[in-house]
Parts: C-alpha cells; sequence; structure tokens
C-alpha cells in the first residue's frame, strides 16, 4: 500500500532539494510513500500518484530515481522514463482500454471531455489528453494546453512560452508532423475571445498537411480558468482548385 505525504512532513534538506528542483512529487521507495507538493490542486493528485505508482512498478525506474549516472542523465533517457509512467499513469485512471471504447462513443467535444472526466473522476486537463491520444488514432486530432492570449493569468503555468502542452494524435503525428507547438498556438492567439471561463471559441481553419493538401478543421478552446485548451479535428479534405 502507498500512503501519501506532503513535502513539509520531511525534513529540511530533502524538502528544500524538492523545492529548489520544482518537483510536484517524489516517490520514497524505501518507505513506498509518495510525496506530494501541497501546493499542487488537488484534482491534479490522482494523476501525480498513478504516475508515481507506475515509477515503483516499472523495474529499471528505480534505479534511476535512486541516482543518476551517464545513461539515465541523457535527456532521450529521462524522457523515455517519464514517457513510460505517464503511459502507466493513463492506463491505470482511464480503465486500462475502456475509456477508448466510451469516448468512441461520443462525440470528441469538451462537452464529452467534462463528462468523461466527471465519470472517471479525474481532472479535465488528464481526460483531454488521452481522448485526444487514445480515442481514434486514425483521426488527425491536436491540442494544445496554454495560458489566455490576452488575459496571461489565465492559465499561467511555471513554463517559459505561453503554450505548456502540444498533445497529437498518432494520425496527426503522421500526417501533419509540420506543424509545430508554436503554429499550433498561434491559431489560439488568432481566434482567442475575451471570455475567460468557459468556452472561448469555436472555429473552422485550414491546416496544411506534409504534402501540401489542405485540410479544414474544426478547433474548440476551452477555459477552465486553471488552464486553456484548445481542440482541433481534421474534418474533410479541402478541393483543389486549379485555374483555367
Amino acid at each position: 500500500m502507498f500512503a501519501r505525504k506532503t513535502i513539509p512532513d520531511v525534513g529540511r534538506i530533502l524538502s528544500d532539494a524538492l523545492t529548489q528542483s520544482k518537483l510536484t512529487a517524489f516517490w520514497v521507495p524505501s518507505s513506498m510513500r509518495i510525496l506530494l507538493d501541497e501546493t499542487v490542486p488537488e484534482p491534479k493528485h490522482r494523476w501525480i500518484e498513478s504516475h508515481e505508482i507506475s515509477h515503483s512498478v516499472i523495474g529499471w525506474h528505480k534505479d534511476f530515481l535512486l541516482g543518476d549516472n551517464r545513461v539515465t542523465l541523457d535527456p532521450t533517457c529521462h524522457a523515455t522514463i517519464e514517457a513510460e509512467a505517464n503511459y502507466g499513469a493513463g492506463r491505470l485512471l482511464f480503465m486500462s482500454d475502456r475509456f477508448t471504447a466510451e469516448a468512441r462513443d461520443l462525440a470528441p467535444t469538451f462537452d464529452s471531455v467534462k463528462k468523461l472526466a466527471k465519470r472517471y473522476d479525474n481532472s479535465i486537463v488528464s481526460t483531454f489528453w488521452r481522448l485526444i491520444e487514445s480515442r481514434d488514432p486514425e483521426h488527425a486530432v491536436f491540442g494544445v494546453v496554454s495560458s489566455h492570449p490576452r488575459f496571461p493569468k489565465v492559465g499561467a503555468h511555471d513554463g517559459p512560452l505561453a503554450w505548456r502542452y502540444f498533445i497529437r494524435s498518432p494520425a496527426f503525428k503522421g500526417k501533419f508532423s509540420n506543424l509545430s507547438p508554436e503554429m499550433a498556438y498561434s491559431l489560439v492567439k488568432a481566434h482567442a475571445t475575451n471570455r475567460t471561463k468557459g468556452p472561448v471559441f469555436e472555429v473552422t481553419d485550414i491546416l496544411a498537411d506534409d504534402t501540401g493538401e489542405n485540410w479544414e478543421f474544426r478547433i474548440e478552446c476551452f477555459s477552465t480558468t486553471r488552464a486553456v485548451l484548445t481542440l482541433g479535428l481534421a474534418s474533410k479534405r479541402k478541393a483543389s482548385v486549379f485555374g483555367a
């Protein structure tokens, strides 16, 4: 069993180290405890705990967490470890493939995200992420988690850029690898309204795939006030127009 503790319960040295490294959670193998930063909002706790539990059950992660070496310090290695822990957390919180099956029965909209978040008792952001990546691998879909372009304090985070996460379905990665996070965020910036809570905008826009073909995307943006979430879905290929 895992016991939840918060960072103030540990010694001063460890607490200072965690604060300086900006960690939101820390797994202590010897006592099987997960330490959470008490400033992290409650809706994020389940995801963080599941992420750390995944670290604990993936055998080779223990060596990384107990001490860095030249291999584990490599950025690619670190990214792999975090990706595996995120994958494990997603499988735990969204009941393996059950979420995917239920998400396919709903339209890919923010109303569906909110409904599924409530059904699985998970945060809006983690549900949004999961829906994009797993609902339909063959549908080109992207998501952006960012601050509000007109009101930066809405959705503010500790990252250096206005956007924090750029999420893509397998089909989007394969067909629109040319679209960068900056380009995706520029769409948010171009269409953002003054609304700071709830629906921010819903538009259609045109994006070119890797072959140069144009696709119409339905783009919907929603603010929880803690984060601004933008969902883009390919709706149809635009017919090419040739001059006479």
